[in-house]
């Protein structure tokens, strides 16, 4: 199979997914290496594809959007709330597309997120508690913001109720 051709059937396996495929999964699909597959979604991007890389694999921007209403709430925490602050949005059927946080030097650091289950949030604080990494949040004082995906404006607006309850949500005084 020529690289092209495996770029469209990629393409093809990508829009009839419902859920992120790995890297790895889709190079067993296809019988070439997964660094093979990084390029391959490398290539896809740069030809306008909306391809969006999550902690579990690569998946169509479009698939994350699968709700009636996308909003975006501003939120300020430590380390000690990121399971609560999930929680909190996927216990009212809402799913955490991404998160973001200003940078002074590049600008809006972006990161796919594609939280909407308690096995996602439990798979996330596992990544986070292996990898000792730092999250961008820890860049701005832990403000940060996240694109939601919520079924209606009433559930997002709850959600946010929700948030500023138990002090999660930046505070507008």
């Amino acid at each position: 199979m020529k690289a092209a051709e495996r770029r469209q059937k990629i393409m093809a396996s990508l829009s009839q997914a419902q859920v992120p495929i790995s890297a790895s999964a889709l190079a067993s699909q296809f019988g070439v290496s997964r660094q093979i597959i990084v390029g391959d979604i490398a290539l896809l991007r740069a030809a306008d594809n909306d391809v969006i890389s999550t902690p579990k694999g690569y998946i169509l921007s479009q698939s994350l959007y699968s709700h009636q209403f996308i909003g975006k709430i501003a939120c300020q925490h430590g380390q000690d709330k990121i399971e609560e602050e999930l929680a909190c949005i996927v216990s009212q059927g809402g799913i955490v597309v991404d998160v973001e946080v200003e940078h002074p030097v590049y600008g809006m650091l972006t990161a796919s997120l594609n939280i909407k289950t308690e096995e996602d949030i439990a798979n996330f604080m596992e990544k986070i508690e292996q990898s000792h990494a730092t999250l961008l949040s820890s860049l701005t004082d832990g403000i940060h913001t996240h694109t939601l995906s919520c079924s209606s404006k009433d559930r997002f607006d709850e959600i946010k109720t929700l948030l500023a309850d138990k002090g999660i949500l930046l505070s507008e005084n």
